[in-house]
């Protein structure tokens, strides 16, 4: 049940988009597939306790009775109690788990920044204030630690105290049912029995209540977490892509935040054709690229593949025919041919010229131990260039008809960086390319140069402008 619902929570939060995540922590989410799935799962793993305290109580309660009802009197009377005890702890308890539940959260979000961004801006000092942020989170969770322990104790030492103080009740009136002769030794022998079963009992009820009440919690913030609605999704009745054809953004905008980052454009990038997009930062490439994938949907307007709008296709449709590349790619912690394959079928052969394409066949083969090779976390072990030049070869593994490049060569020296693009060509016969990027190279290469002027900037007379779209300037190469 708990690797289920790990699985759930994973696969739910693996296929969100970028919007539906933008309120949402890293690390806070990977406590909720985390820690809080234990303790669900803990609870789960001990409801089979409960058949054993009610039998307890079903056997022992008649058991009492058959020895003397006067003690079954002195038994029954602790209930009100008891039942009091579990009623008031448990809501202080709630409340002090809520509390530690969004302190660890908060805390997991301070480690997670601390790892990723920590190294980056250790040479510029900034990481000290993270090192403080993670201190001042872990301080909160040891206050809100020590308060529901506070809660916790108090619980666990008043409950048993009840039935023990039933047991000194029942031992001084059973002794004088003993003087009188209305019950043996013995029977006050097996009441004290019986009643310190009913306290060990107790206190196994109390422990199983306060997994109920952290488990309770924790359910809460998965459930949050599977209530995240994706703002990419798929319709209700995908049509098919057909192959080949053109892609076309017809009046595409994006907003983030309330900000505008793509102003409404036109464009129109033909079957085979290899399209350069470049712009000044800020106005909007790295945005226009995410549109061909479904990895974001405009604000307005479409985009069609085909005569298709891409809306209306299945997504493992839209992103088996159009590959994206990021500008800041991610590696998993693995070898290199994971990182190609990223679980599909691929033999080596089509490892080796995807690499090859990308200019890294040589680089990989050179590691000791070639495509086995551990990258480490991230691929710490690859230098910029390296990593974006995997990232490169795992986007052509896809083998999509649209290939969507992020500045994916900002890295690299020129002269490989005309080796990439001469192979990259090669391979990109009857294929479409669309390639952000202010490389010269990449601009030389492409057979048009799009400009996207910054949607606050009022753009020159264009010698060529695209109908309807006054932040997008175009330039055709021979």
């Amino acid at each position: 049940m708990g690797a289920d619902l790990r699985s759930r929570l994973l696969g739910q939060l693996s296929g969100l988009d970028r919007a539906a995540l933008a309120d949402r922590g890293h690390g806070d989410l990977a406590m909720r597939a985390g820690r809080d799935t234990d303790m669900v799962r803990e609870w789960v793993h001990g409801l089979a306790v409960w058949v054993v305290l009610a039998t307890t109580f079903v056997v022992v309660l008649p058991g009492l009775a058959v020895l003397d009802p006067v003690l079954l009197l002195v038994t029954v009377g602790m209930l009100p109690f008891l039942v009091w005890v579990n009623l008031y702890f448990p809501r202080r308890f709630a409340a002090a788990s809520d509390e530690l539940a969004e302190a660890h959260g908060t805390r997991a979000e301070a480690v997670a920044d601390l790892l990723q961004l920590g190294a980056g801006l250790r040479g510029t000092g900034g990481h000290r204030p993270l090192v403080d942020r993670h201190a001042t989170a872990s301080a909160t969770v040891t206050e809100r630690t020590v308060e529901a322990a506070r809660i916790e104790a108090s619980w666990a030492a008043v409950a048993p105290f009840v039935p023990r103080l039933a047991v000194a009740v029942g031992v001084g009136v059973g002794g004088l049912s003993v003087l009188d002769g209305r019950l043996t030794i013995g029977g006050l022998v097996a009441f004290t029995s019986w009643m310190a079963t009913l306290t060990l009992a107790t206190r196994v009820l109390v422990q199983r209540l306060l997994e109920r009440g952290q488990a309770d919690v924790a359910a809460a913030r998965i459930d949050e977490a599977l209530s995240i609605g994706a703002t990419v999704t798929d319709p209700a009745e995908p049509v098919a892509l057909s192959s080949g054809g053109d892609l076309e953004l017809t009046g595409v905008s994006a907003v983030r935040d309330g900000v505008t980052v793509l102003a409404p454009l036109d464009l129109t990038v033909r079957h085979g054709e290899f399209v350069a997009v470049r712009g000044a930062t800020g106005s909007g490439k790295s945005t226009l690229l995410r549109l061909p994938a479904r990895l974001d949907d405009p604000a307005t307007g479409t985009v069609r593949y085909g005569g298709t709008d891409l809306r209306d296709a299945a997504l493992d449709d839209v992103r088996r025919r159009i590959g994206h590349v990021a500008q800041r790619p991610l590696l998993l912690t693995g070898t290199v041919a994971e990182n190609l394959r990223c679980g599909r079928d691929l033999t080596d052969e089509e490892l080796r010229a995807a690499c090859g394409t990308a200019g890294i066949h040589d680089q990989i083969a050179a590691m000791p131990d070639g495509y086995d090779t551990e990258l480490g976390e991230s691929g710490t072990a690859l230098s910029g260039g390296q990593i974006q030049r995997l990232a490169l070869a795992r986007g052509l593994l896809g083998d999509p008809e649209v290939l969507v490049l992020d500045d994916c060569t900002s890295a690299l020296d020129t002269t490989t960086e005309r080796l990439v693009l001469e192979r990259l060509k090669a391979w990109a016969a009857g294929r479409t390319v669309i390639f952000a990027t202010h490389r010269t190279a990449v601009l030389d290469a492409a057979d048009r140069v799009v400009t996207l002027a910054g949607h606050h900037d009022t753009p020159p007379e264009p010698a060529n402008v695209v109908a309807g779209s006054a932040p997008i300037l175009e330039a055709d190469r021979g």
